[in-house]
This record gives structure tokens, C-alpha cells and sequence, in this order.
């Protein structure tokens, strides 16, 4: 039987709600690894059954330490923002990099991306330059798939598709109850939404549950196998960069920290 070590981590850990965060398993051992074949990644994805699971190997790009896989349960991806994060951690945790580094940089499936050690448990990176896709019209193509109505959504602000690396289809409602009451549908996601530059649905509003938080958000991508995901970094860039260019937030400034 073969022996394939992992570490489990939780990403995006909140004191407030114990065994929070979002679970991620990163096989580090790059030996061990390179005898491990894609659909063998694929089909321990899928036996794990969390949101990403990410393998170590190799790089052959002289800027990055290590390059980096990650696969959800039904495919491999080339961007996610936990297992970038948590797979940092691993580094010097199982010491493949110098504990004392303050940044690194790794090879995902979208290219080099760059990481800082700001302590031993905060880990900052850095996300591509966003993109902003087409704007959609058709309000209830959208909140069909989720539950709702198009009365739900703020219409200020339009459903429009953004990437910092993965695109998502970013989605603004109108209160936080409204929030809390969408129920995302599989099929429908999956099927009304096949033609649409990303299945993955980001839906957040200003209204949050605590005090100190700007937005409260919800992501679902079952396409992906991931109904919903109790914390999406890839997902947070593009929110980020859509709160900017529309100036969602009143009385903030550019640069200034958002905490959803």
C-alpha cells in the first residue's frame, strides 16, 4: 500500500466560530507526488471531498519556489485563493522553504503568484489585475438559479462577470436577510448558466451580521462540485475590485481595507 503524506489546514479562521474556516489537504511530499498520476489526483479530490485539495511538485520556473495543483472534487483548476493561501502555510510548516522567508512565490495554473508571511498564521497574496466581462440584463436568468427574484437585487449595480484569475459572476442583493435566503439550485446554475462566461455566483450585500465587517457574502459553484463555500479567496479578489470600480462602499477610500 502506498504511504502519500498531507497535511489538513483550515483557511480564513474566525475566533468566533470554532471550527470554522475552509478545509483544504495539501500533499507536500514532491517525491511522493511525482509517482501520483492526475486522475489518481483527481480521484483523491474527490475521496477528500473539500472544497480544493492541492499537490506539491516540482517547478521548473526559475522565479517560483514550488509549483502548485489544485483540484476541486470534479476537476482541476488553475486559481483558488484558500489553497494559494493554505498551501503557503505548508511550505514552512513541513520546512520545503526557510522558515525565516518573508514572501515566495509559487507556480499555479494561471502563472507566478506571489505571497508575503505578514505572521506565523496571517498570509497575504497577491491576485492578478482584474477583469471585468459582460454585464448581464436578464435579472431572473440569474436569481432563478438561487432562489430569488429580480426584485432582490440592487439595481444601482449591475450582475456582471469579474476575474482576478477566476472569473465569477458577482451578484449585489439587496439586504442580508435576502442573503441568507437564497438557495442555490445544482441544476439550474449548471444548465440555465452554461453559456455565461463562469457558473461560480458570488452574492453579497452591505448589510453584514457583525459590526466590524463592510459585506456579507455567499458563493456557489456547483459546476466546480462545491454547492457552496464557506470562504472563497479567488471570489473575494473579484468582489474587491467590483466594490472599487462601482463604489459600493460609501465613505471609502481606494486601498483602504475591506473585511467581509
Amino acid at each position: 500500500m502506498r504511504s502519500i503524506p498531507y497535511v489538513q489546514t483550515s483557511v480564513f479562521v474566525d475566533s468566533r466560530y470554532p471550527f470554522g474556516g475552509n478545509q483544504l489537504a495539501t500533499f507536500w511530499h514532491t517525491d511522493a507526488n511525482d509517482a501520483i498520476s492526475t486522475v489518481e489526483m483527481q480521484s483523491i479530490a474527490l475521496e477528500l471531498n473539500f472544497s480544493e485539495t492541492t499537490f506539491i511538485e516540482k517547478t521548473e520556473m526559475s522565479d517560483c519556489s514550488f509549483k502548485v495543483r489544485i483540484f476541486t472534487p470534479v476537476s482541476e483548476i488553475p486559481f483558488a485563493g484558500h489553497p494559494t493561501l493554505g498551501t503557503s502555510f505548508v511550505l514552512k510548516h513541513k520546512k520545503l522553504i526557510n522558515s525565516s522567508l518573508k514572501d515566495t512565490t509559487i507556480e499555479l495554473g494561471v502563472g507566478p503568484i506571489h505571497v508575503e508571511y505578514l505572521d506565523t498564521n496571517f498570509i497575504q497574496m497577491e491576485q492578478p489585475s482584474p477583469k471585468f466581462g459582460d454585464t448581464i440584463d436578464n435579472l431572473s436568468l440569474i436569481t432563478d438559479t438561487i432562489g430569488l427574484t429580480p426584485k432582490d437585487v440592487v439595481q444601482d449595480y449591475p450582475i456582471q462577470a469579474v476575474s482576478t484569475g477566476f472569473p465569477f459572476l458577482v451578484v449585489p442583493l439587496r439586504n442580508l436577510a435576502t442573503v441568507k435566503r437564497a438557495v442555490p439550485n445544482s441544476q439550474k446554475i449548471i444548465n440555465d448558466l452554461k453559456d455565461f462566461a463562469s457558473q461560480e455566483i458570488l452574492i453579497f450585500s452591505t448589510e453584514s451580521v457583525h459590526e466590524d465587517s463592510h459585506i456579507h457574502a455567499r458563493m456557489f459553484a456547483p459546476g466546480a462540485g462545491v454547492l457552496e463555500d464557506p470562504a472563497t479567496g479567488s471570489a473575494i479578489g473579484p468582489l474587491g475590485a467590483y466594490l472599487e470600480k462601482y463604489n459600493v462602499l460609501e465613505n471609502h477610500s481606494l486601498g483602504e481595507e475591506i473585511k467581509i
